[in-house]
């Protein structure tokens, strides 16, 4: 018995020791076997929305390699892609590109979203309707006066000749223009005769007896003495006269005809009333028929319309002063309106059509620039995996077919972007030019 325990000791020190050395076998061999095993990388899938792709910003290499160029720039890719596995699966590829170069769109994006579409012009009404401001002037007030002095102009109404109370009802008129206002006295028809042989002389008769300027009584008194009703009646002519007497001044500019009778001179007056009040001066024609028929109201009436003003028919020297006195007075405080609306609407669509152009110059040569620049580095990116024969033939073409799928993904976003924000100035220009009648509707109705 006691020989047995002096074998067993030995033994059991025997096994102890072998199995440790198993153990030490195995774990040696785990440790190689992890050594051996690939690390594995997890590459996050890159977006397919184009609000993703454009919130997620720049890649994590993008700053290196935008400002880049030609070798430079193959040599900065080749340095970021040559951890990159070999035999990548397009997808896979993709996804690895984007993480590591796609470009930052937000600041592009952002300029277009905040590209501003308002217009200052609706200011000063807003400050108007909200403060109860004055009405909107926008230089001084001119006043063209066109006078019949045609033969017919001598005869007599209300126990007067209608020349004699056309002269007092424009004198007391032109009294009560405003101290800005400028006014001048353009006549017609009042050389030779109305006879057939005196035609052409005096249908070729309009002259400015006042000057357009600020009015002087005596002055204007003295012009008025200068002229008796003699011809045919020019009103065309005299109307294309007083488009260019107005050329070039500024203000607000308007045309009070004081007339007999209908066109005898072969003229268009609808037609120069239509081309006068459409020029760049606006100005309104309003007429005023003296003892006209019902031939000649249908005339005078139908330049009127063309001129964008009123015709007005008295029979009387009582109805030609309280027409001249109320209406026409009317007509000066709607002109003023009319005016500063009319060039505040111009001046809207001018600069709609500007800032469409701009917000242009933003789409094309900062969104647009922007995607184009990344898909070219995203094609060089793919280039310079194929030397590195990261990928077989065929997945390079369905990595091609990728990338350019998310460049027509963004250029399509970027469309419909640029397409809202047209649409958008649109309407704000449509919604400030119905505000700006609107206040000038208002104001026309407060005299």
């Amino acid at each position: 018995m006691k020989r047995f325990k002096n074998y067993l000791i030995p033994l059991i020190l025997l096994v102890v020791l072998l199995l440790s050395a198993c153990s030490s076998e195995k774990t040696a061999s785990d440790s190689e076997m992890k050594k051996k095993e690939p690390k594995k990388e997890t590459v996050e899938k890159a977006p397919t929305e184009p609000e993703e792709m454009v919130s997620n910003g720049a890649g994590e290499h993008y700053k290196k390699v935008k400002e880049l160029e030609g070798d430079a720039l193959d040599e900065e890719i080749k340095s970021i892609t040559k951890e990159f596995p070999k035999n990548l699966k397009s997808e896979d590829a993709y996804n690895r590109i984007i993480a590591a170069f796609a470009a930052d769109h937000q600041p592009a994006f952002q300029e277009l979203e905040d590209f501003d579409i308002t217009f200052e012009e609706v200011e000063a009404y807003e400050k108007y309707q909200e403060e109860g401001g004055e009405e909107k002037k926008e230089g001084p007030l001119n006043v063209a006066i066109l006078l019949d002095a045609s033969g017919s102009m001598a005869a007599k109404v209300s126990g007067t000749d209608k020349m004699t109370a056309a002269k007092e009802a424009l004198k007391k008129f032109a009294e009560g223009l405003p101290e800005d206002a400028n006014v001048m006295l353009r006549v017609y028809g009042h050389k030779g005769s109305n006879a057939d042989k005196d035609k052409k002389l005096s249908c070729g008769s309009t002259e400015v007896m006042y000057p357009l300027g600020t009015y002087e009584a005596g002055a204007f008194q003295e012009s008025l003495s200068k002229f008796k009703p003699t011809g045919w009646t020019p009103l065309a002519a005299s109307i294309a006269a007083a488009e260019k007497d107005l050329q070039g001044k500024e203000g607000n500019n308007v045309v009070y005809i004081v007339s007999d009778g209908i066109e005898t001179c072969d003229g268009n007056p609808v037609e120069a009333a239509k081309r006068l009040h459409e020029s760049n001066i606006k100005a309104e024609v309003n007429i005023i028929g003296f003892d006209v028929d019902n031939k000649g109201q249908q005339q005078l009436k139908a330049v009127a319309e063309a001129g964008g003003g009123e015709f007005q028919s008295v029979s009387s020297q009582k109805e030609l002063f309280d027409e001249v006195e109320s209406n026409w007075s009317k007509a000066m405080h709607d002109t003023r309106i009319n005016w500063a609306s009319a060039m505040d609407i111009t001046d809207i669509n001018w600069s709609s059509s500007n800032k469409s152009m701009e917000m242009g110059k933003v789409y094309t040569g900062t969104v647009i620039e922007s995607l184009k620049d990344e898909w070219s580095l995203l094609k060089d990116v793919k280039m310079n995996l194929r030397e590195q024969k990261k990928l077989s033939d065929e997945e390079l073409a369905k990595l091609d077919e990728l990338i350019q799928e998310r460049y027509e993904t963004l250029m399509d976003f970027a469309k419909k972007k640029h397409e809202d924000k047209g649409e958008a100035l649109k309407a704000e220009r449509e919604r400030v030019i119905e505000f700006i009648q609107k206040a000038a509707d208002e104001a026309r109705t407060q005299q």
